[in-house]
């Protein structure tokens, strides 16, 4: 009976201990704000970024509020950036100078004066305006013009050593800055450009260029894409990616991970479906060559894994475990009741 008891010690010892491990992150405090001074031409009152209504020739400051929190002075960079789409289908603030795609005409750069990165002071536990200055051009402008201005606190003191390695935290912040001459909003496009075999750290895929070639901006985008070899309908790679966006007159690579498959040279074929908010829907189809020069390039690299779904190996693993509970307490019920006959039979 002992024994017994002990099994089940030991099996709800193990369950609560695999319960207890998870890991906790805390959030670390950046020790600074950034706020927007909306100014009147604001035409969106809703918002704490600056969504703007200009004019032809227009020129104004805006103003953006740093307020250093911490107990020392520190010196912050600050910038108006171009927004683009990174690889991961989100809309990037952070890059001073990014590649711009050719379908853009008129750009941040072109109407704010600060074309570096600007630096600022700012004394412990007080607050600074700093100002960025656009011109809009003399021709009206379609769509809009969306960047974002670019708040970053410089790497100082708090840089901390640890096993002869320097880590930094560095932390930004973005206030957006869309601009625009109408109400009316241009309507979003999309373009399949290349698509060819990739790497991306050491990962293999098949990169698809999808291109946004108009001032709008695309929002919920959800595609879905899927190789075969030309002529074929066995599916060779798919996946589907959703909750994505993309910064007007930008392009992006979407990327198709080879997983745990190992492509060969020859010709394949792309089926790409994509949709976005307000009911707009891409079709495309477009085939692609593989080279064996590019299979050596990526040759002894780490391919992406492919994402496994473990449900059914936890619902397995919690049915092995209510089997294990029943069939003990069933054994200790009948040694219980073999016990009690022998003490009847005694008697």
């Amino acid at each position: 009976m002992k024994r017994y008891w002990q099994w089940i010690l030991a099996l709800g010892a193990l369950l609560t201990f695999a319960g207890w491990h998870t890991t906790t992150a805390h959030a670390e405090g950046v020790g600074y704000t950034v706020s927007a001074k909306l100014p009147k031409n604001q035409d969106d009152k809703n918002v704490t970024y600056f969504a703007l209504r200009v004019k032809p020739n227009q020129q104004e400051k805006l103003g953006v509020v740093i307020s250093n929190q911490s107990k020392k002075s520190a010196t912050f960079q600050y910038g108006v950036n171009q927004a683009i789409t990174n690889n991961n289908g989100v809309i990037d603030y952070s890059n001073s100078n990014p590649k711009l795609d050719s379908s853009l005409k008129i750009g941040i750069k072109d109407v704010f004066n600060e074309q570096k990165l600007q630096k600022v002071t700012v004394p412990a536990k007080t607050s600074k305006t700093v100002y960025v200055t656009y011109k809009m051009p003399s021709k009206k402008i379609d769509g809009m013009i969306l960047g974002g201005v670019y708040v970053k606190k410089m790497a100082g003191k708090e840089a901390k050593a640890k096993k002869g390695v320097t880590i930094t935290n560095q932390f930004a912040y973005v206030i957006g800055v869309r601009l625009r001459e109408s109400s009316v909003d241009v309507a979003p496009d999309m373009k399949l450009n290349e698509v060819r075999a990739g790497q991306i750290n050491a990962y293999n895929q098949v990169e698809a260029n999808l291109q946004n070639p108009r001032p709008g901006l695309m929002s919920q985008l959800k595609v879905k894409a899927k190789v075969t070899e030309v002529g074929k309908s066995k599916v060779v790679l798919q996946n589907e990616k959703s909750n994505m966006a993309m910064a007007p007159n930008s392009n992006f690579n979407y990327a198709i991970p080879w997983g745990d498959t190992q492509l060969k040279a020859g010709t394949y074929t792309l089926t790409l479906d994509a949709t976005a908010k307000g009911g707009y829907h891409w079709h495309f189809v477009k085939n692609f060559t593989v080279t064996q020069k590019q299979i050596n390039s990526l040759k002894n690299k780490i391919n992406t894994p492919q994402q496994h779904n473990y449900l059914w190996w936890f619902v397995a693993g919690g049915i092995l475990i209510i089997l294990l509970l029943a069939i003990i307490i069933y054994l200790l019920l009948k040694r219980k009741r073999n016990d009690d006959d022998d003490k009847q039979e005694s008697k």
